[in-house]
């Protein structure tokens, strides 16, 4: 989750890159070095600070997170939390987005290496979607994560209701990559990871999240 406020402009000399400005690569990676106590994310050219959580929030992501790591026990494949970056492509244009979903799981060796800190291979991509982010989070970050050819796989949990989306890359056919399945899990369901050959209980997933009265499950 990110949002985009202005930072307090007292920590930035005028020549330096700010957040919630269209900058290059290469000023964005400046950002970074400069705001080491902070986290951003690069979308279409522009930064996006990283904000805080809610504890329903961060209690869903740990749950998927351990759900995922038993499910790649004994795998080839690694999940890697909302600290690691991700490196996502367009082919349109080839301009890279760097990106922290809440969590992502990569099978390919070169991401699991011990001192790497950017994932290049992402399978699955997974957001617990927030207030303030989720109209990003449907929207130019998901279309960024579509167009990475390696991830089969995006996640969208709700942190209000027991309701998960799941699209799915149609491999079945190869000539038409663009094409995703999309599937919805409500309380009691098994969600079906495909891109894992493996299921996950929904029970799993909001362990230990509370709903308060007034909210409805979708």
């Amino acid at each position: 989750m990110s949002t985009n406020p202005n930072p307090d402009e007292s920590l930035f000399r005028s020549d330096w890159p700010r957040s919630g400005k269209r900058m290059s690569v290469e000023e964005f990676h400046q950002l970074e070095r400069l705001s080491p106590d902070r986290k951003y994310e690069y979308l279409n050219g522009v930064a996006y600070m990283m904000a805080g959580g809610s504890v329903g929030h961060d209690r869903i992501r740990r749950n998927i997170e351990n759900a995922l790591d038993q499910v790649c026990d004994t795998g080839p494949c690694a999940v890697f939390g909302p600290d690691v970056q991700v490196r996502v492509g367009t082919k349109k244009n080839g301009r890279p987005h760097f990106l922290y979903p809440d969590a992502t799981v990569s099978c390919n060796p070169r991401d699991g290496e011990i001192d790497n800190t950017l994932v290049e291979y992402p399978r699955l991509v997974v957001e617990v979607l927030s207030p303030g982010t989720e109209a990003k989070d449907r929207g130019v970050k998901f279309q960024a994560y579509q167009e990475k050819e390696t991830i089969q796989e995006i996640v969208l949990i709700n942190q209000f209701a027991q309701y998960v989306e799941i699209w799915q890359r149609n491999e079945e056919e190869p000539e038409n990559p663009k094409e995703w399945h999309y599937r919805h899990y409500g309380p009691g369901e098994i969600i079906n990871l495909v891109s894992m050959h493996s299921h996950i209980e929904m029970a799993k997933v909001y362990r230990g999240v509370t709903f308060d009265e007034g909210e409805t499950e979708e």
